[in-house]
């Protein structure tokens, strides 16, 4: 049932327009003039109508290839009705022979075969209608006037011998010309629906085709001539069904084709865009809510100062210190804040890191709270090196491992580690002994200026989400596994070196189990 559905549809489709060709043969053997015409105002029609269509929809019409075809296909348009007047046997200019309507038509096919070559450059570029308009004016009147006027284009059409050498080459290069703008718009088909793309691709093939056969009639009632019409009919068919007919039908195929897509590019940004402003927001109350409390502090520490000048040592000490370690909180979310804004702009240069040597770096910088915290840090033999920023992979060794010392056990207990995945990536851990993670505060971890003080984790909320754009931008991922009671596991992943093959077994040396939480 399905093949014979199939066929029907095939049918339907098919002989409606050889009933047309077979009449319009039929009706050559009453009167080949009868046959050309129609033919030709039937191209002239579907030009005029494209030309129409752009036209009346240049307003939101953001394709300007469509543009620039329609506005060029009324001129073709022109030549082509010029053609059909000036058929041999036609009668409407005096003395008129073969070879004008021959030389009007090879003057409409270069107009025609250029348009198309052109048109595919203004996909995604500024058309000034006003400078097109007066360019093919102008050219249209040069063509017209080359030939009634000064008679100084190029004879096309000899009685008696037939099709001269200019008219057989011109066909050539004209379907060369066309050849050329379907591999054009074939690069170009992202811009395209592709039942559109189909049409016109076929349209075109069609007429390169009807070329082709122009190139070998010796008269112009003759059977080279007529196939070559029935072909221009069928491509000019196809130029119908995919600019008129889905213009009209289905303007949201090639009207608003990009009007849709830029819709739906301004959700994804709109969308964006109140992620971010949420940002903005917890931002802005971070901001005033962490910098507001420290100078707090700072005022009311230095009024007791000022009006207790004469405290005794040790409480003055005790101001004093509580000023500097404020001071010392505020210029650590400056300093995050101008870490959030590096990350955010800059570039960073990707290079093979030396991962034990930043580690070590960063546990040296750590080592006063590694100490007040009688901390407790296992470390692997060895690290596989990455690719990747060293400054930044420092900066988020620094948050994790801080993290654990502040939030782990009682002392702290801190294992660091490194494995090598299958993917090219290598995956390093820092896992604490604290009182773990609901799963609910590890979907929120990693959001900028977050603060999860239901689970007595507190601070300005910078530093997980400078960890995720730090890794991101060196093409890895963060992450946490976790869960009451169990402790953490804060994880980053980045991509390994190129392989060097006499490094490939020590890189599995290094491989290591991970902890399971």
């Amino acid at each position: 049932m399905g093949k014979g559905s199939a066929i029907f549809r095939l049918a339907k489709a098919v002989l409606p327009g050889s009933l047309v060709i077979v009449l319009l043969v039929l009706t050559s053997l009453h009167s080949y003039l009868l046959f050309h015409s129609i033919v030709e105002l039937f191209s002239i029609i579907v030009a005029a109508g494209i030309f129409m269509i752009a036209w009346n929809a240049r307003g939101y019409l953001n394709n300007n290839y469509l543009l620039f075809v329609g506005i060029a296909s009324i001129f073709v348009a022109i030549l082509d009705l010029m053609h059909t007047l000036a058929y041999q046997g036609m009668g409407v200019f005096n003395g008129q022979t073969a070879d004008l309507s021959t030389q009007l038509w090879i003057a409409g096919r270069y107009l025609q075969s250029i348009s198309l070559l052109i048109a595919p450059f203004f996909l995604g570029r500024h058309l000034r209608i006003q400078i097109q308009i007066f360019a093919y004016t102008l050219l249209t009147s040069l063509l017209l006037g080359s030939i009634f006027y000064w008679h100084v284009f190029p004879a096309a059409f000899l009685t008696g011998v037939g099709l001269t050498p200019f008219k057989i080459i011109s066909e050539y290069v004209i379907s060369f010309f066309f050849l050329i703008s379907i591999f054009l718009l074939l690069q170009k088909r992202e811009e395209f629906d592709p039942g559109i793309l189909r049409l016109l691709v076929i349209s075109i093939v069609f007429t390169i085709g009807s070329e082709l056969a122009f190139t070998t009639y010796i008269s112009v009632y003759g059977p080279s001539n007529m196939v070559g019409h029935i072909l221009r009919l069928i491509a000019f068919y196809f130029l119908y069904k995919a600019i008129i007919e889905t213009g009209l039908v289905q303007p949201y195929a090639l009207l608003l084709r990009n009007l849709r897509r830029s819709e739906y590019e301004l959700r994804e940004k709109a969308a964006a865009l109140q992620i971010r402003n949420e940002e903005l927001d917890a931002f802005a109350h971070t901001v005033a809510h962490d910098l507001k409390n420290p100078l707090t502090v700072i005022i009311s520490a230095s009024d007791i100062i000022l009006h207790n000048i004469g405290l005794p040592k040790e409480e003055l000490k005790e101001f004093v210190e509580e000023v500097k370690d404020t001071a010392y909180d505020m210029s650590d979310i400056i300093t995050s804040l101008l870490l959030l804004s590096e990350v955010r702009k800059v570039e960073a240069p990707v290079e093979v890191v030396d991962i034990d040597r930043i580690v070590a770096k960063v546990l040296d910088r750590l080592h006063y709270k590694i100490e007040e915290s009688h901390a407790q840090i296992n470390l692997p033999h060895s690290w596989p090196d990455v690719m990747g920023y060293a400054p930044w992979i420092g900066e988020v060794w620094v948050n994790y491992i801080s993290n654990a010392l502040k939030y782990g056990g009682q002392p702290p207990h801190i294992e660091l580690g490194a494995s090598i995945q299958t993917d090219n990536m290598v995956r390093f851990w820092v896992r604490d002994d604290g009182p773990g993670l609901t799963l609910e505060a590890q979907a929120r971890l990693f959001v900028p200026f977050t603060q999860l003080k239901q689970i007595q984790i507190e601070g300005h909320g910078l530093g997980l989400s400078i960890v995720q754009r730090i890794i991101e931008k060196l093409g890895g991922q963060v992450g946490v596994e976790s869960g009451p009671g169990k402790g953490s596991l804060f994880y980053f992943t980045l991509p390994s070196p190129p392989v060097d093959k006499s490094r490939s077994n020590n890189l599995i040396e290094l491989a290591q189990d991970e902890p399971v939480i």
